[in-house]
């Protein structure tokens, strides 16, 4: 089905203009928008001429013009006489020179086919008797109408083509040139509709309205007032040139001049067309012939674009017929004239009664009454409408005085919302502030937007600044780092322990509020006085090892998952590391991290590139200690076809090539060697690489993120490592220290990792405070990642769900700086009896633990030998059967 009309969502008003312009109701409004029901369109234009917003838009025929031009030698224009009206400001032939120059051929005026119709007329009304009144053709809105909503007139149709149809025959005749094609430019939108029709298929290949034409002249940059004035190449056409007036047909036809003044009507509005539907319906028109056009002539076509009055576009067309006017066209082409018409009619169900009087009581119509006939629905009665919405193609909504009464329903309720929400504001304003915790809420940008008592009295804030943002008080250290701030970069909820400028310690939440884009909106932020805390709950130590996350009734800790892009982080120093790469990651500066094994060098790489512009691109690892040497240069620049035996055949990319447009994190970058080094050097200067056995250099956007356990300066020192590349590396250096210099970030890690493997194992394992004293004394040499393991070992290891120090392997025991503090005293005992009560119990924990007495003795830190006395003397006499 064809869509020649279309409506532009979200542009449309509800002013049902359309619905109220449209002759065959074939305006859908749905959800306050209106479309098009293209089965009961008859692209009539009153639509797109009433549109105030402009929502209506035709179909484009400018590209399919385009592409005929360019694809196609000889391409006719057909231009419709109205153009003049159009195109007032120029003579005629400057239009038909622009044409040529636009690419067309030839041009030919319509009123070739108007004229050879009217002839074919003349000889159809000359022979034919008249027992029912004809009705001419030449408007396809109007044949539209008949075929789809009063097929029963179809009788009355002459059965003749259009000018622009009649027009296209002749030309095709005359040429016959299978290639040949041919473009219609007029001021009518249902001559669109037409083209496209299977009974002409073929005939006219493209149709332009006059500001489509006007447009293409404009993107070719012709100006009509610099072009060579050219004729029409068609014959010379005289009343032909008359049709798009109001009764144009009437001049043309000779049969006519026998006509009585009852014998003819002229009609030239869609009121007018219904009215003669209707008249023939009922059998009351005496008139012989009825002269049909839907607009008041073609020169008030939807599409004509012209400024002009209606009289003035009379007179423009009349000067045009009188200038071009020839003495003789009588030309006879011998073309077939002929058309044939068909039902296309698309009945909507009537509704009943009761269907129209319940539409009726919706809008508040309970009487005759009550229905104020008002239109401004678009419909002229209230009843047309109710019957429009039981058909589906109206809404109840569009009842204007019914808006009215609901508008003042719904004001009388917003108004009472509007008392509660206030009250719940001043409610939840008055919790606010009386909240003992430091409260602050902030916008999307971080501009404050609240604060109560507290948080003023905590930060010394003077609530009384305005437009105040928290990136300046972290400037002037105020707050460092700022909850707010992390929250805003890593779009999630921030929990740590925060130091201000007083030396206190408070514990900061900042949770982001999303909107449904997934943007932030706001950030509330709390903070609680640690110290106030502790003595309130009387659980200072507790509090301060846990620092939140051992809290077990709170589910909503905030931990993350080890395969995630975010972070534990507790310690200040920590957060400074963090601080500094969430500052560059916005840039490409490349990255140097130092720091020991096992120390997060990797996942602080993983932070700066999800925050980074490349974030949406490829994080490629490379380790260059775990690579030989003598393939790592291959790996990581790729070699072209042939470039060395057992290569591919079709080469193969290096890792910076498909890094490209993302980020390379080149972990132990202190062991590659030193002829790669020089290729990476010229990777980072220039951004340009040579493949192995490549003749062509290619260029890569990358971003470099390196990192190292080795300390790279004495490497460059001793020769080990190129200078140049050093400080092209070292660019922004970050050093994170080892998990002993920031002992807080510990038992948060601890806690962590705990949750992951208890979930995974499906376990529920716990740690005693005892334990907690054993971890945060130990030196971790391996840093995060031995502590990782740890937790894992001691999860999958210990039977109960509590794990006690006892549980913990012996090394982290002997680790601890006062040894002591793992045994337990009772009492008083001789001092003997209690060396051989600790010395059997260390001897029966061994003995369990451990397979071989070699194993006890090295735990123990004794001679083997001394071990199998300890065993015989406590637990059996054999002590070599250990096992």
């Amino acid at each position: 089905m064809e869509e020649i009309i279309k409506v532009t969502q979200n542009k449309c008003k509800q002013c049902y203009s359309c619905v109220r312009n449209c002759p065959v109701n074939a305006i859908q409004i749905k959800d306050g928008q209106a479309t098009i029901i293209h089965s009961r369109c008859i692209s009539c234009g009153n639509c797109i001429k009433t549109c105030p917003q402009n929502a209506k838009i035709v179909l484009d025929g400018k590209k399919a013009t385009l592409d005929i031009l360019e694809y196609y030698d000889n391409v006719i224009a057909c231009l419709a006489p109205s153009f003049v009206v159009s195109f007032h400001s120029y003579p005629y032939k400057k239009v038909v020179g622009a044409l040529k120059e636009l690419g067309f051929s030839e041009v030919w005026e319509v009123a070739v086919g108007a004229e050879e119709l009217s002839r074919e007329l003349d000889k159809y009304l000359t022979n034919t008797i008249n027992k029912k009144p004809l009705i001419s053709t030449p408007c396809p809105a109007f044949i539209r109408m008949i075929e789809k909503h009063y097929p029963e007139i179809i009788e009355n149709l002459l059965p003749f083509l259009s000018p622009m149809i009649a027009a296209a025959k002749i030309i095709r005749s005359i040429k016959k040139d299978k290639d040949l094609k041919i473009v219609f430019i007029g001021p009518c939108i249902a001559k669109k509709a037409e083209a496209i029709e299977s009974q002409f298929e073929g005939l006219v290949n493209s149709v332009l309205t006059f500001d489509e034409i006007k447009e293409l002249f404009s993107r070719r940059n012709i100006n009509l007032s610099n072009v060579k004035e050219q004729e029409f190449d068609s014959a010379y056409c005289n009343e032909g040139k008359l049709f798009p007036l109001s009764g144009g047909l009437l001049y043309n036809l000779k049969a006519s001049k026998g006509f009585k003044e009852s014998d003819y009507i002229c009609i030239e509005d869609k009121e007018g067309c219904l009215e003669l539907i209707d008249a023939i319906s009922k059998g009351n028109i005496s008139a012989k012939f009825v002269d049909v056009l839907m607009c008041k002539g073609c020169i008030e076509g939807p599409k004509i674009d012209s400024e002009l009055n209606h009289y003035e576009k009379i007179s423009t067309l009349y000067k045009f017929y009188e200038e071009s006017k020839s003495k003789s066209t009588n030309i006879n082409y011998n073309v077939d004239l002929n058309r044939y018409f068909r039902n296309r009619r698309n009945v909507l169900p009537y509704p009943t009664e009761e269907e129209i009087k319940e539409v009726l009581r919706k809008t508040n119509k309970y009487t005759k009454e009550d229905e104020l006939n008002c239109g401004a629905c678009g419909y002229n009665t209230c009843r047309e409408k109710a019957i429009a919405v039981v058909q589906g193609i109206a809404e109840v909504e569009m009842c204007l005085p019914y808006l009215l009464s609901k508008k003042t329903k719904l004001n009388e309720q917003l108004s009472q919302k509007i008392k509660e929400i206030t009250l719940l504001k001043e409610e939840l304003e008055t919790i606010i502030e009386s909240s003992y915790d430091g409260l602050v809420v902030t916008d999307g940008e971080g501009k404050i937007l609240m604060t109560n008592k507290a948080w003023n009295k905590m930060i010394q804030y003077n609530s009384d600044i305005k437009d105040s943002f928290v990136q300046e008080m972290e400037d002037k250290g105020i707050i460092f780092p700022s909850a707010t701030l992390l929250a805003l970069k890593e779009k999630r909820r921030i929990s740590f322990v925060q130091k201000m400028k007083s030396g206190k310690e408070y514990l900061a939440t900042a949770t982001p509020i999303f909107n449904e884009d997934k943007e932030i909106t706001r950030v509330v932020s709390n903070i609680r006085d640690i110290a106030e805390l502790n003595r309130l709950k009387q659980q200072i130590e507790e509090t301060k090892k846990l620092q939140k996350y051992h809290n077990k009734n709170d589910s909503d800790i905030d931990r993350v998952k080890i395969e995630s892009k975010n972070i534990v982080a507790n310690s200040m120093e920590f957060g400074r590391i963090l601080q500094t790469a969430s500052k560059v990651a916005s840039v490409d500066s490349t990255i140097l991290i130092f720091g020991e094994s096992g120390v997060g060098k990797e996942v602080v790489a993983k932070f700066i590139h999800s925050l980074s512009t490349r974030k949406d691109n490829l994080l490629i690892k490379i380790n260059c200690g775990a690579i030989p040497e003598n393939l790592i240069e291959s790996e990581l620049f790729g070699y072209e076809t042939g470039a060395f035996t057992g290569a591919k055949k079709k080469g193969k990319p290096g890792l910076i090539q498909l890094a490209d447009t993302g980020t390379l994190f080149l972990d132990e970058i202190g062991e590659m060697p030193l002829n790669v080094q020089v290729k990476l050097l010229r990777v980072l200067q220039d951004k340009k690489f040579t493949p192995i056995g490549g003749t062509k250099e290619k260029s890569v956007d990358v971003r470099i993120i390196a990192a190292t356990n080795r300390n790279l300066y004495d490497m460059v020192k001793k020769g080990e490592f190129r200078a140049d590349l050093y400080y092209r590396l070292n660019v922004v250096p970050l050093e994170i220290p080892p998990l002993r210099k920031r002992k807080s970030d510990i038992l948060p890690l601890c806690y962590h990792f705990l949750q992951i493997f208890n979930e995974k194992y499906g376990c529920n394992k716990e740690l005693t405070s005892e334990v907690e004293k054993v971890l945060l004394k130990y030196s971790w040499p391996g840093n995060v990642r031995e502590l990782e393991n740890l937790v894992e070992r001691i999860v999958v290891t210990t039977s109960p769900d509590v794990i006690e120090a006892k549980d913990l392997p012996m090394f982290l025991l002997q680790s601890s700086d006062d040894i002591c503090e793992h045994i337990k005293i009772d009492g008083i005992v001789p001092l003997k009896k209690a060396t051989n009560m600790l010395e059997k119990k260390l001897i029966e924990r061994a003995y369990k633990k451990y397979n071989t007495t070699y194993e006890m003795a090295e735990a123990l830190g004794v001679n083997q030998s001394t071990v199998v006395r300890k065993i015989q003397k406590y637990i059996k006499n054999n002590a070599l059967e250990h096992n």
